[in-house]
């Protein structure tokens, strides 16, 4: 009920109004950034049909798999370059948020108001992945591909199994995931490096190597060796990534709390 309540006055919440850019400038890395938009979105397409045409399905000698999915592979292109263009616009959103306050002295004014510290740290992660505008479009894309990737799986088996319904499920969460994953790694380095530059590019670095090290592809290759069956190994493609990307934002929340309480403690 506490936090329930908490939420309900969100949108009157002077912290998150201020990071979503109602008044002042919150965040000139995010606005700097936002200007080269267009580029980003090329690249986001250029980048999302690279990993459409390398999805799992086109190295596996399942000609149904490869057939439907060629009929499908646009909604999850178009899933992949929504993915990519928000991690790529997150770690500018979040890395620079306390590394600012701190910079500029106001984080100590904020720590001296009646909200708690996560209070403060919940409204500024809000109020600043509320600037993305891409979350109906993901929401849509990725169900609607989870859906059709559960479906098609189905067909192609005959039956439904168990794999089916976490290659689902994984294809709706993994976007998200990786996207709070960027979003969260630059809280945590926010909260860490008292430089703003330096925060942002530690975060790209760090999305960018655990993007590379924690793909589909290496995770088929990791369990082709461990298991026969073929719908078992694509789909620890999907799973295997999503449950790296959940534990790491549940450890980076964790060292996200331990750090703000020693700026407090401090």
């Amino acid at each position: 009920m506490r936090w329930w309540h908490w939420y309900r006055h969100l949108p009157q919440n002077p912290v998150y109004l201020r990071e979503k850019g109602h008044w002042g400038k919150p965040n000139p890395f995010y606005d700097n950034l936002i200007r080269f938009s267009p580029f980003l979105l090329l690249g986001g397409i250029s980048l999302g049909f690279c990993a459409g045409f390398g999805n799992p399905a086109f190295f596996n000698n399942n000609d149904d798999l490869f057939t439907i999915w060629c009929l499908l592979c646009l909604p999850g292109m178009l899933l992949s370059m929504v993915t990519l263009f928000g991690s790529l616009l997150a770690p500018a959103l979040t890395a620079p948020m306390i590394s600012l306050e701190r910079d500029k002295g106001t984080w100590d004014i904020l720590l001296t108001t009646p909200q708690p510290v996560y209070s403060l740290l919940l409204a500024k992660l809000l109020g600043a992945l509320s600037r993305l505008r891409i979350w109906p479009v993901l929401f849509v894309l990725s169900l609607f591909q989870g859906l059709i990737i559960f479906c098609s799986m189905s067909l192609v088996g005959g039956k439904i199994t168990v794999w089916d319904g976490l290659l689902g499920l994984t294809t709706v969460l993994r976007p998200w995931l990786e996207i709070l994953f960027a979003a969260f790694t630059g809280l945590l380095f926010s909260t860490v490096v008292r430089s703003a530059t330096m925060a942002v590019s530690s975060t790209y670095a760090i999305v960018v190597i655990f993007k590379i090290f924690n793909s589909g592809l290496v995770w088929m290759a990791l369990m082709s060796n461990q298991m026969s069956d073929e719908t078992a190994v694509l789909a620890m493609g999907s799973v295997g990534p999503t449950a790296v990307y959940a534990l790491a934002i549940m450890g980076l929340w964790a060292g996200i709390f331990y750090q703000a309480n020693r700026m407090v403690g401090g």
